[in-house]
């Protein structure tokens, strides 16, 4: 299996072990048939509900129409992973996600390039472009990542710290660092990044080194919290400061 490294915006690396081609392939046909069973849906609501209000149209203007409203079946990879932070129900299913190099949020501009490749990829020869690419590639990246800067990693198991940070705080809830006050939104976006990044590659020196910037920053003391239970009280507390 091959690793990778990716960089945070704190510059500390994070090692994931790339996604192997037997499960990309996978994760793409399954993505095919959910895409193609979509297709079929809209192509059932257009002849039932849209088509007879345009029976009078040219045959151009009819084909146009229904191209249309068959989009979201054409673009079912890009709003798919930008929905879901790079990932996709048959990614979802391999335990699948596609991540930045850099270690920033997955945008729709990667979303937007890696799906444009995909007729590059895959359609024209079957797919066997891609898998060369992927088979070729130091990080196992296929044409489209290469152009979004993205890999596609395995990850174990999800962790949704999102869910830690926007998640309303139960009634009476009492802030422990006071001093988070000094962080940021920036910095509590960085924090969030790097802890679920760290925490999907089991990698505990990383949270460490988070830690102590945070520590650095803030100037909290607390050496009798485990680094996991610190930063999730830190992240909670922001909350409570920053929303009240």
């Amino acid at each position: 299996m091959q690793q990778v490294a990716i960089h945070t915006p704190q510059n500390v690396e994070i090692g994931f072990v790339t996604a192997d081609v037997g499960k990309r392939i996978f994760a793409r046909i399954i993505d095919l048939i959910l895409a193609f069973f979509l297709g079929l849906g809209l192509l059932f609501i257009y002849g039932r509900y849209v088509e007879p209000h345009f029976y009078f149209a040219d045959s151009w203007s009819q084909t146009a129409l229904e191209q249309l409203f068959l989009l979201p079946a054409y673009t079912y990879d890009l709003w798919f992973e930008v929905l879901t932070n790079g990932k996709s129900p048959g990614k979802m299913l391999k335990k699948l996600r596609v991540m930045r190099l850099d270690g920033h949020p997955y945008s729709w501009e990667n979303a937007l390039a890696r799906w444009l490749f995909v007729i590059i990829d895959w359609f024209p020869t079957m797919g066997i472009t891609g898998f060369i690419a992927i088979s070729s590639t130091k990080n196992a990246q296929r044409l489209g990542d290469l152009a979004a800067g993205t890999v596609v990693v395995s990850i174990s198991k999800e962790i949704g710290i999102e869910q830690t940070i926007l998640l309303e705080l139960k009634q009476g809830y009492v802030p422990k660092y006071a001093q988070v006050v000094r962080l940021s939104d920036n910095d509590m976006r960085i924090i969030k990044d790097s802890f679920e990044l760290a925490l999907s590659g089991g990698n505990k020196q990383t949270i460490k080194k988070l830690r102590n910037k945070i520590e650095e920053v803030t100037e909290i003391k607390d050496p009798e919290t485990d680094d996991n239970t610190f930063i999730y009280s830190v992240m909670k507390d922001f909350n409570y400061f920053t929303n009240k």
